[in-house]
């Protein structure tokens, strides 16, 4: 795949938006469907690594019963 190596999350999103519009077109040859198909899943997976590195990051503000204000990590739910 002709990736940037430092691409953003943001050109990854775009990228597999386009992947996907030329599928969905139906104009393109099996091969390149194929080559396309491959490139738009990786670029998920990169996405995926670049939104929990994210996630990670996050940190919120949470008040104490004294009223305390102390930083905590973000917590999506159903998850540690």
């Amino acid at each position: 795949m002709a990736r940037k190596k430092q691409q953003s999350f943001e050109e990854g999103l775009n990228r597999i938006e386009e992947i996907v519009e030329m599928l969905e077109a139906g104009e393109i040859s099996l091969e390149d469907s194929i080559a396309l198909y491959k490139e738009g899943m990786e670029l998920s997976k990169y996405c995926e690594v670049k939104l929990s590195e994210a996630e990670k990051q996050v940190m919120v503000l949470q008040k104490d019963i004294d009223g305390n204000f102390a930083e905590v990590p973000f917590e999506v739910d159903g998850e540690a």
